[in-house]
């Protein structure tokens, strides 16, 4: 799996708002605060409130993808738990959870007016 990207980092931060972006970004945090490195404070939690903070900041996008990045190398179990936020994070779609192999075409619209024709 790809490292998570600083792109996806600050589409969670700026989707936190809703329900579904809200229980992503938590679980996150969750994942980023649980182990703490020696003196008792996350190394990632600095980046990741800044980007909570300033969802739309690449650069802090890009701080926190790097540590998140460095701490995956380092440990396996943070690792595989932080791929699993992200195939989460990768499945949303719009506040939607798009789920399953079997869907071909996902249209999230508002107030159509006529027919949608997917040829």
């Amino acid at each position: 799996m790809e490292p998570i990207s600083a792109q996806l980092l600050m589409t969670l931060a700026g989707a936190a708002a809703g329900s579904a972006g809200q229980q992503l970004w938590e679980s996150l945090r969750t994942l980023v605060t649980r182990r703490s490195h020696g003196d008792g404070q996350p190394a990632e939690d600095g980046e990741l409130t800044s980007l909570e903070e300033h969802p739309d900041s690449v650069e802090r996008a890009r701080e926190l993808a790097n540590v998140l990045r460095l701490r995956a190398a380092q440990d396996p179990d943070f690792a595989e738990a932080l791929a699993q936020v992200q195939r989460q994070a990768e499945g949303h779609k719009g506040g939607f959870w798009i789920t399953g192999g079997r869907q071909h075409n996902v249209i999230q619209a508002e107030n159509i007016h006529g027919s949608i024709n997917l040829s």
